[in-house]
């Protein structure tokens, strides 16, 4: 028993160790969980709830390779571990263009040995409706992962969205009242509710929740200071734009709407005549927006407006047969487009309205089924067109020469 007991200690010690280090991850203390860890490993390099919490912070640094070799080593010495087997399946799933059915095979696996875990029925309803485009096969994990998370909005608005796919607007409604009942204001679960409430056949309540010409509405950006005209300053602030240095040909289709055509990040972040002017006379067109919103007690986008915000601004460069997907804005309460350049083709009695901004049509793979009461506005340079985060909008294709030159926001509240 004498020989045994600095084995023991040496055990006690590293589970003592174990436990200061899920403290430190769970009180965001990253670098000091990570640092034991580290520790540990040096002492047991296969231990596997060591080498699962550092493959969790590596993934969170952006280091999936690193990850992958920690999860391989604990599922090698633990199997059947029930978080080397989730992040195995988080793994593959992150992998560009890995088989998918080895990817649900994975995440099967770990629900078998973990079937309460709400976080893998999650992830394995959004690969079913996603890279499988099975919505009704997303149904059912999606329910146990409500079951096990019953208070889960993001659960609740992919199974919504699933639900608006298979036709059962009803059932997307409620899900869509439930969030709203203690989050009024969720941007996704109004535009979800938009677009159940069409499919249902009620526009009334649809078309005030969008508020077509009052809340969602076109207005005319005020001449920058230190310009003759808009005309001037879109030729200035075009260049500015072309030329940025954050523009950029590549980009996630996953995490963007736009098709075919360039981005500009983080367009205020240059220093440049035009961006300034800019900023200045969008604030001024913000606050007019302000001024002139009616007067709709309970409305979700007027009890939602925001003492303080953020900008995040964009640049979209659109080329022939280039367009915006349907899409909402998440994180916004009121988001915008203004319209620099246009390409020639697009005029105010185009049957085929192309390169129009349209409003109503969902997107994220809901069929258009007709139902909606869809608002098009033919955009020209020195037009801005304002409208509340959760209202669907895209842009249409068109053909011929030119670029469709536009800058893109959003007003997150602080």
């Amino acid at each position: 028993m004498t020989g045994s007991a600095p084995y023991i200690a040496r055990a006690m010690q590293i589970a003592d160790a174990l436990r200061l280090a899920i403290r430190h991850f769970n009180a965001g203390q990253a670098s000091e969980g990570a640092a034991l860890c580290e520790a540990i490993l040096n002492a047991q390099p296969d231990n596997p709830v060591a080498n699962c919490l550092l493959a969790r912070a590596r993934m969170r640094d952006g280091a999936p390779g690193e990850a992958r070799a920690m999860v391989d080593r604990a599922l090698r010495a633990a199997p059947d571990y029930p978080a080397g087997l989730e992040l195995d399946a988080r793994l593959l799933d992150e992998v560009e263009g890995a088989d998918k059915a080895v990817v649900a095979r994975a995440y099967r696996r770990a629900m078998a040995v973990n079937p309460s875990a709400a976080a893998l029925w999650f992830a394995y309803g959004n690969l079913r409706q996603g890279a499988f485009g099975d919505a009704a096969g997303s149904l059912a994990p999606y329910a146990r992962a409500m079951a096990a998370r019953p208070a889960d909005i993001p659960v609740a608005m992919n199974r919504a969205t699933a639900q608006l796919k298979l036709g059962d607007a009803a059932a997307a409604l409620d899900l869509c009242e439930e969030v709203l009942a203690s989050r009024p204001t969720h941007i996704r679960a109004l535009a979800l509710k938009t677009s159940a409430l069409f499919d249902l056949g009620r526009p009334a309540p649809a078309d005030a929740l969008t508020g077509f010409g009052t809340l969602t509405r076109p207005m005319t950006l005020p001449v920058p200071q230190g310009y003759a005209s808009l005309e001037a300053f879109n030729a200035a602030f075009a260049d500015a734009i072309r030329t940025h240095p954050r523009r950029r040909d590549d980009y996630d289709p996953n995490k963007r709407a736009i098709r075919g055509g360039s981005i500009v990040t983080d367009l205020l972040n240059h220093d440049h005549p035009a961006i300034r002017g800019f900023h200045t006379a969008l604030d001024a067109a913000i606050a007019a927006y302000g001024a002139a919103l009616p007067a709709l007690p309970g409305h979700p986008h007027i009890e939602g407006r925001p003492r303080g915000y953020a900008l995040d601004v964009w640049g979209n460069i659109l080329r022939a047969q280039g367009h915006q997907d349907g899409h909402i804005h998440n994180l916004g309460w009121l988001s915008g487009v203004y319209y620099v350049e246009m390409p020639e083709v697009l005029s105010e009695d185009d049957p085929n309205h192309e390169g129009w901004i349209e409003f109503n049509h969902p997107g994220y793979g809901i069929p258009d089924r007709g139902t909606a009461t869809v608002h098009r506005v033919c955009p020209r340079p020195g037009m801005i067109v304002l409208f509340p985060s959760y209202v669907w909008h895209r842009t249409v294709p068109f053909e011929g020469a030119g670029e469709r030159i536009s800058v893109a926001f959003d007003l997150h509240p602080r």
